[in-house]
């Protein structure tokens, strides 16, 4: 038997009795970390899969859609583009993580104009018109800062959501005005348009979808995306506690990614095939949906406390990407290659600084 040179049985065995509690751990803590990674992974299949599911159904629509009820086309073509963002940050909000609610509403605004607006950039410049500008580029400014402005507060009450939510209505009423007033002949274009931004919103990976139609199929299609978004609210939960990573981060990064990905993938065929305008459009469609439906319904269903300081930098990357897109569009009416890198550097830049803010103890 091996002796201790000190003498010291004692000592030698309290040492290797440590051995396999340790390796318990070890064991343990990689399970929890593999169980994670399979939930994110799954929630993030089922997400993409929810969303084919219900894309095919709305492609169907959208050519039964004629000029009178194009409005409703155009907003929910909007509104689909968000719905993973709206499932994700209303579960995280219920289970008791609001810091992945929010962090996923306010990070999905700045991947939407940094990676659906910049990398299309990146790929074909992109066209602006006034139009677009004046409708939906002001607009989403505005809204930046309001809910800038209602969150530097600390809270988020049921009454700010309720606000958040209402300023929806202005953007549907001057989407209709702006949309039923022109010649029939462009109108017929933009009901076009639509539907090839819903056919572009069923491409996941560059993989068509196969239309199918019918209430089931929707209904299909929504119930997955439920149990993708609860899936991957709880891998992320779950990830931030293995691996001591704040919620907040986690929320900023992996989930605000994952749930932007369809759109992501949908604007690059879209791109690719000269439909500039159209990622244009629905980019900052859905970054004003998200910024209010999410942020709204946050605040309606769990009215919280929160950090400024560890809002901060993301509140102000959202902000700043708002205005800075506007202020491109109107440099030229064009987005170019170079302001594509420029909105795509943004997020990179925001997540910089966040790492920046949480190790300086800033929060």
């Amino acid at each position: 038997m091996f002796v201790n040179p000190r003498g010291d049985r004692r000592t030698l065995m309290r040492r290797t009795s440590h051995r396999p509690r340790r390796r318990k751990g070890l064991h343990r803590m990689l399970e929890s970390l593999l169980f994670s990674a399979g939930s994110i992974a799954v929630g993030f299949v089922l997400l993409n899969q929810g969303a084919k599911f219900i894309t095919d159904n709305a492609t169907r629509i959208s050519g039964r859609i004629g000029r009178s009820r194009f409005v409703f086309g155009a907003l929910f073509v909007s509104t689909l583009s968000a719905l993973p963002e709206l499932l994700v940050s209303g579960i995280a909000a219920e289970e008791g993580s609001p810091d992945i609610a929010l962090g996923n509403a306010l990070a999905s605004t700045v991947v939407t104009i940094a990676f659906v607006i910049g990398v299309s950039a990146l790929v074909r410049p992109i066209k602006t018109s006034r139009e677009i500008v004046l409708r939906d580029a002001v607009f989403l400014a505005i809204v930046s800062l309001v809910a800038a402005t209602l969150l530097l507060d600390g809270n988020l009450t049921q009454y700010e959501g309720v606000a958040l939510i209402a300023l929806f209505v202005p953007y549907i009423l001057n989407l209709a005005i702006s949309q039923r007033t022109g010649p029939a002949d462009e109108i017929e274009e933009r009901v076009e348009d639509m539907t090839i931004g819903l056919e572009f919103t069923g491409w996941i990976f560059g993989r068509k979808v196969e239309v199918r139609a019918g209430l089931s199929w929707l209904i299909f299609g929504v119930l997955w995306s439920v149990m993708g978004a609860q899936f991957l609210v709880q891998g992320a939960i779950n990830l931030s506690t293995v691996v001591g990573m704040s919620p907040w981060f986690v929320g900023i990064t992996l989930v605000a990614l994952g749930t932007s990905l369809p759109d992501i993938a949908a604007a690059y065929h879209a791109t690719r095939r000269g439909y500039t305008d159209l990622v244009l459009g629905e980019g900052i469609g859905a970054a004003v949906v998200t910024t209010l439906l999410t942020l709204g319904m946050i605040g309606i269903l769990r009215p919280s406390t929160h950090s400024v300081a560890l809002l901060l930098p993301v509140v102000a990357a959202m902000v700043f990407t708002s205005f800075l897109l506007l202020a491109l569009m109107l440099g030229g009416w064009r987005i170019t290659s170079r302001a594509g890198a420029v909105l795509t550097s943004s997020y990179f830049a925001m997540v910089a600084l966040n790492v920046f803010w949480i190790r300086g103890g800033f929060p």
